[in-house]
């Protein structure tokens, strides 16, 4: 065993009569150290466990994270060296027979003859931080690109639950999303004209089906000279009557003949009223 570790301050703020106390003393300071306020989650759990070993061993804590993973029933090894290294932990020269005889069995127990592979691998891919502190990108959730496009499109509010929308989503047909997703030009229109009305939760637009109020009408026939017109109006206006017009250039559902659109067309494009 490579020595021993001492908790800083211990005979401060430890005073036993006996040297196996049922309980230790967590002092209502600690939160205001800013050893204890700079450590990330899971050293300050293991800082409480070196305490509660600490208090049967005279404050002396083993430099074996084998024995204080098994002794606190820890998920993983544990890190010792942010203690180290912000003075919580002090090295000090002893040897294992500081130790109690009630914890010298446990740690015998806790100590395998050769380490093994599973323990080399727990020691490399566990970092100084909580197990809980991944990588974002590790638990960013993936979402099908239709109701990303969905997602995008309809009107948000701070307090909707994408996943929540998301399981709604997943129990429409094929047919039902693309019907959802093309009804929500119409729903934005009605929200321009309507300028108090509260924004419908899109858990509440896909799983109460009210995207179905909202569907576009079958597109009527209308001659190209007339789009020329509706057109021309937009992009001097910059906006699009959808509730007359149907979707806006740009939009999903769109029935202007592609050839008569510009690139730009759509772009930043209000919602208006009515059509002059």
């Amino acid at each position: 065993m490579a020595g021993m570790f001492k908790v800083r301050n211990w005979e401060q703020f430890q005073h036993y009569k006996d040297r196996n106390p049922p309980w230790i003393k967590l002092h209502f300071a600690l939160l205001s150290s800013e050893d204890w306020v700079t450590l990330d989650d899971a050293s300050k759990l293991l800082a409480v466990v070196c305490m509660l070993i600490a208090s049967r061993n005279n404050g002396m804590v083993p430099n074996n994270p084998a024995y204080l993973k098994r002794v606190a029933y820890l998920d993983r090894l544990p890190k010792l060296k942010p203690l180290i290294d912000c003075g919580f932990l002090e090295n000090v020269q002893a040897d294992d027979s500081a130790l109690q005889a009630t914890d010298s069995g446990a740690l015998a127990d806790a100590r395998p003859e050769t380490e093994t592979e599973a323990d080399t691998e727990e020691k490399d891919s566990l970092s100084e931080t909580s197990s809980d502190e991944q990588p974002r990108k590790t638990l960013q959730k993936k979402y099908p690109a239709d109701f990303e496009a969905f997602w995008s499109d309809y009107p948000r509010s701070p307090n909707m639950s994408k996943s929540k929308a998301l399981a709604g989503w997943k129990k429409l047909t094929e047919a039902e999303r693309a019907a959802c997703h093309q009804a929500v030009p119409a729903y934005r229109a009605f929200l321009a004209s309507k300028a108090d009305h509260p924004t419908m939760h899109a858990t509440t637009f896909i799983n109460e089906r009210r995207f179905e109020g909202f569907a576009p009408e079958p597109p009527k026939r209308v001659d190209e000279a007339v789009w020329l017109k509706r057109l021309t109006y937009g992009r001097s206006k910059g906006g699009w009557f959808t509730g007359q017009w149907g979707p806006a250039p740009g939009q999903v559902g769109c029935s202007v003949p592609e050839h008569l659109l510009k690139p730009d067309d759509g772009a930043g494009w209000r919602e208006m009223e009515k059509a002059a």
